[in-house]
């Protein structure tokens, strides 16, 4: 989420009449993010997110995210749904741009380490059994072309960082490509599963996922190594980043007990890990690098997934310490 469209207040009045907003109180932008504009809309009884899109990528799928988001809602999943509005619809032009409101999801995200994770991996494959009966496809967002692109262009910097780092995120490629062989199971995946992209009405209760639109049609075990590079790191006395087994494997178990997950998905998690702290560092940069007002986003540092992204390329053993059954 982010704030980068003003909104005047002819824009205001012009869409609570277009959704016949009742008992309206006031509208605040949400600073939070780097890819779109958010809004809270406060009334009297209720709260909704207006979303102004500001993404190119979002902007030309946006049809495919709204059915998606809508396909889960009518399957019991807990995400934004869209709102129709006075004219049938779901998108509404602000500023020539596309914009959404959404339902608001009461909860919070937790970035400590008091939530249960087991329940994130059940809500995980919930998810997954859902979109895999989702019949409408989406190219992948980040492929190859995507990865060698920013190699290339981020050059000097990846060299200043490691003198081996070119070479390490051009093997991982070539294991990345090479996970094809394994047929392993692909759907309709979140993408972007981080912890402030989860809400918790408590501890051991998930109230929603938010934010897919990096949801693509990947591999599922995609979403899972997402999660473990997220969530699943702590820090040793020298402030280093090390994995919390116990929590993979807590991870792991919860989503396995609903959907199961095969054994080549397992072999492939390491690579997977490693392609998408990759990914998160090659994104990182660019929105350091973008020209929006870094007041109103949120920037992140691309050193923290370099460092995971060594951790894993150093890692001994990885599959010896998975036990989820």
């Amino acid at each position: 989420m982010a704030h980068l469209t003003e909104l005047k207040q002819s824009n205001i009045d012009k869409i609570i009449l277009n959704y016949n907003i009742i008992d309206f109180i006031n509208i605040t932008p949400i600073y939070d993010g780097i890819q779109n504009s958010n809004y809270i809309i406060n009334t009297k009884n209720r709260k909704f997110i207006l979303t102004i899109f500001e993404d190119s990528y979002v902007i030309d799928n946006i049809d495919f995210f709204l059915n998606l988001l809508s396909f889960c809602n009518n399957n019991k999943f807990n995400c934004p749904s869209p709102i129709i509005d006075k004219n049938n619809s779901y998108i509404y032009y602000i500023n020539d741009k596309p914009s959404c409101i959404f339902n608001f999801l009461e909860g919070k995200s937790f970035t400590n380490n008091i939530f249960n994770i087991e329940i994130v991996g059940e809500e995980l494959a919930k998810l997954h059994l859902i979109t895999n009966s989702f019949n409408k496809k989406i190219k992948m967002r980040f492929d190859i072309n995507f990865f060698n692109k920013i190699i290339q262009d981020y050059n000097s910097y990846f060299l200043e960082k490691h003198s081996l780092l070119i070479q390490i995120f051009k093997k991982t490629l070539y294991e990345y490509k090479n996970l094809s062989k394994l047929n392993l199971p692909k759907a309709i995946i979140h993408g972007d599963l981080f912890p402030d992209n989860v809400f918790f009405k408590n501890t051991n209760e998930i109230s929603g996922f938010l934010d897919f639109y990096f949801s693509d049609y990947n591999y599922l075990a995609a979403d899972l190594a997402i999660v473990i590079i997220s969530w699943c790191f702590k820090t040793n006395k020298k402030n280093e980043y090390v994995l919390d087994y116990n929590k993979i494997n807590n991870l792991l178990k919860g989503y396995n007990g609903l959907r199961k997950i095969q054994v080549n998905e397992i072999d492939s998690l390491l690579v997977l890990c490693k392609i998408y702290c990759m990914r998160f560092i090659f994104t990182r940069l660019l929105a350091i690098n973008n020209d929006y007002d870094k007041s109103k986003i949120l920037t992140k540092d691309p050193n923290e997934y370099i460092n995971k992204f060594i951790f894993f390329n150093n890692i001994i053993n990885f599959r010896l310490h998975i036990d989820y059954e």
